[in-house]
């Protein structure tokens, strides 16, 4: 007996030991969450070391997060140009060798502050800004001279002179309401001469080509038999051929090469319904670089064969094959982040592992030139989550807008159906988790989707009917999109219900939480309209609400009998009210698009008791300062303005809270600039 009581007091003392490390290492990760967001989204570097410091100090023993904290602030230390740096990641070799992907990090920094061997480079990483306030949909000519990008404006493709900072229009007609379509994913021939593009008419990207002369654009392939959009993804080294990206209308892909001459295909590989794998051409246009389920891997042309080349389930990307031919860049999550690493190649087989260049390396990969500078994109759009308050009675905005979450960078706010609590999603690098603040007492708790990520940005999170649970809609690499409900108070994650390739991502439930309501997209010539579909989810039976072209979102009242759905008219944005089971479509509210800007997609939202629908719209010109507020009630009738939401750049939708006086609101800040990276290639071995 004596054995037995010993033995449940070692088990005890172990599980109270594994317990408080677990809480530990929560703690850690706040810290380390804290640090990070004073580097990144505030840029107070000083204050971030200070919060990293603090973490070493007091939990040295999570190991991995005290690793990942002493590079941040080795890094933050490199940005002030303080020597500080390299003592730090002396630290992480001397005191953190079991920390491989870590260490690896610190010897390339090392070696690049040295600027001797070791480096990735013959001299140490540069970075430097080329276009602030850019588009990055295009991408670089091989000589480096221009850029492709589409003007938003005018919807048209256009090529940017990198030295002189001039750009020429290539197409002629896009228009700012986008009635005569608009291009995107551009790219230049190698030889400067052309530039093929998407061009978006109707609904779908048809294949296109323009000369660099601004000779008439060529319709190369166009949509339809099934086909929804081609895509380009590189030209051939020769300029003859394109690797296409063919999406079809039930969601699966076709990865195509394309003749430029007279557009003939040919079937290189079926992607079925796993997301794009992207491509790229190797310089003697032997092989196409791409990635799958399991990694990177390689496609030979000529005998059409594929292998892999390196593992990697960490969402890899390939970014770009260097102009030497021996090099692969690609990005990697392997490190808890999506960093640029550089794979050496030869003959079809990768060549040691990988090393790596860079951290966050960015969002748009934009191609290599001939001397080996690599282009990319930087997305640094900021989401914000923000409260005021309203006085229901006189319909005003008493409280101007104030901060809702302690942390920045927060998107898709949702109040529970109690209004004890609003969740967010964390919208710093790859959305992982859900925040849920109390509103009594201020506590932030963290849901963690693990490796998922979380999609969607304006309508991406919906508590359920009974407030036991969250629902995002997650896009997990090579599993397509799901809808997943999160326990509140467990944290446990389970999938909900697939949701078809292509949908929109906005969604909402019936009140007993058995249906949900989400819209299928418009996929011509099968569909010609969107349709706001009811999927139940126990027998997994779905039913076409309304079908209608514009569509891009559905709330159910609080009643839940009545349906608000939102949906695009040519220039105008037109509310409509009609019964759940379905039944006739009532139009409530019209903005006209000629006169003022209309609520860009932005979902409307109902007040508690059903009577009203709050929406926004904007001064013509879209000025931040004039978003303005308003409600229509349910039953029709003259709509009335609450206020003026002030100082907001871009409003993605706003949320009442069951009480009908706060206002949940989210905005977002698009800002995006172009960036070079180079000296990271090997230096070429010079023969004795």
């Amino acid at each position: 007996m004596k054995r037995i009581f010993v033995l449940l007091a070692v088990i005890t003392l172990a599980a109270l030991s594994i317990t408080a490390f677990a809480q530990r290492a929560k703690d850690a990760e706040v810290l380390y969450h804290r640090g990070v967001q004073l580097e990144e989204v505030k840029g107070e570097l000083k204050e971030a070391i200070a919060v990293y410091e603090k973490l070493l100090k007091e939990f040295v023993d999570i190991r991995t997060i005290a690793a990942q904290a002493l590079l941040r602030m080795g890094n933050c230390y490199e940005k002030l140009g303080q020597k500080d740096s390299q003592a730090a990641y002396q630290r992480i070799l001397r005191d953190f060798a079991d920390q491989a992907e870590i260490v690896a990090q610190a010897r390339v920094r090392l070696a690049a502050l040295a600027g001797g061997a070791g480096a990735p480079g013959s001299s140490a990483l540069a970075v430097r800004r080329v276009w602030a306030g850019a588009d990055v949909s295009g991408k670089v000519s091989a000589d480096g001279r221009f850029l492709s990008f589409t003007d938003w404006d005018s919807k048209n493709i256009v090529i940017r002179d990198l030295a002189t900072g001039q750009n020429r229009v290539l197409t002629e007609t896009g228009h700012l309401d986008g009635s005569g379509g608009w291009a995107e994913y551009s790219i230049p021939s190698p030889d400067n001469k052309n530039v093929a593009y998407a061009w978006n008419s109707d609904g779908s990207f048809n294949l296109c080509v323009v000369g660099f002369d601004g000779s008439k654009p060529r319709v190369l392939r166009a949509a339809g038999n099934g086909i929804l959009h081609l895509l380009p993804l590189a030209w051939s080294p020769d300029g003859r051929q394109l690797l296409v990206e063919f999406v079809k209308t039930d969601g699966t892909r076709d990865m195509m090469l394309v003749v430029v001459a007279d557009g003939s295909v040919k079937l290189l590989k079926a992607v079925r319904k796993d997301p794009s794998p992207g491509g790229v051409f190797s310089p003697d246009g032997r092989y196409i670089a791409w990635v799958t389920k399991e990694g990177l891997s390689l496609f030979e042309l000529q005998t059409g064969t594929e292998s892999p080349l390196i593992p990697d389930r960490s969402n890899p990307r390939v970014l770009g094959w260097a102009p030497d031919g021996k090099h692969i860049l690609f990005s990697s999550e392997r490190s808890g982040s999506a960093d640029a690493w550089l794979v050496a190649v030869a003959g079809g087989k990768a060549q040691g592992e990988p090393i790596f260049v860079k951290k966050d390396w960015g969002s748009n990969p934009m191609g290599f030139t001939r001397a080996g500078a690599f282009y990319y994109g930087v997305n640094n759009m900021v989401w914000d989550v923000q409260i005021a308050e309203l006085d229901p009675a006189g319909g005003k905005v008493v409280l101007p807008p104030q901060p809702a979450f302690r942390r920045g960078n927060m998107r898709s706010p949702d109040w529970s159906p109690d209004g004890h609590s609003l969740a967010a999603v964390d919208a710093r690098g790859p959305s992982r988790a859900v925040i849920i603040r109390s509103m009594d007492t201020g506590e932030e708790r963290e849901l963690p989707v693990g490796e998922r990520t979380i999609g969607g940005g304006r309508t991406g999170l919906r508590w359920t009917p009974d407030g036991k649970a969250v629902v995002v809609p997650e896009s997990e690499y090579w599993k397509g999109e799901n809808l997943i409900r999160i326990d509140v108070q467990t944290g446990q994650v389970t999938s909900l219900m697939p949701l078809p390739a292509l949908v929109e991502l906005a969604f909402d439930f019936s009140r007993d939480s058995n249906i949900v309501f989400y819209v299928r997209p418009f996929a011509p010539p099968d569909v010609n309209a969107e349709r706001l579909v009811a999927r139940d989810l126990r027998s997994g039976r779905e039913t076409v609400v309304i079908e209608k072209r514009g569509i891009y979102a559905g709330a159910v009242s609080p009643d839940g009998q009545r349906l608000l759905i939102a949906t695009w008219e040519g220039k105008s944005q037109v509310l409509l009210v009609m019964p759940v089971a379905g039944g006739e479509a009532r139009e409530l509210v019209r903005v006209d698009g000629e006169k003022e800007t209309p609520f860009w997609g932005n979902p409307p939202s109902w007040t508690p008791d059903g009577r009203y629908i709050v929406f926004l719209k904007s001064a013509k010109g879209n000025a931040p300062s004039q978003w303005q507020l308003w409600r229509v009630a349910a039953e029709g009738g003259e709509p009335q303005r609450i206020g003026l939401i002030p100082g907001r750049q871009l409003l993605a939708g706003v949320r009442l809270h069951p009480d009908g006086r706060r206002l949940a609101i989210c905005d977002y800040k698009v800002d995006f600039e172009v960036w070079v990276m180079e000296n990271f290639l090997p230096a070429p071995k010079v023969a004795k």
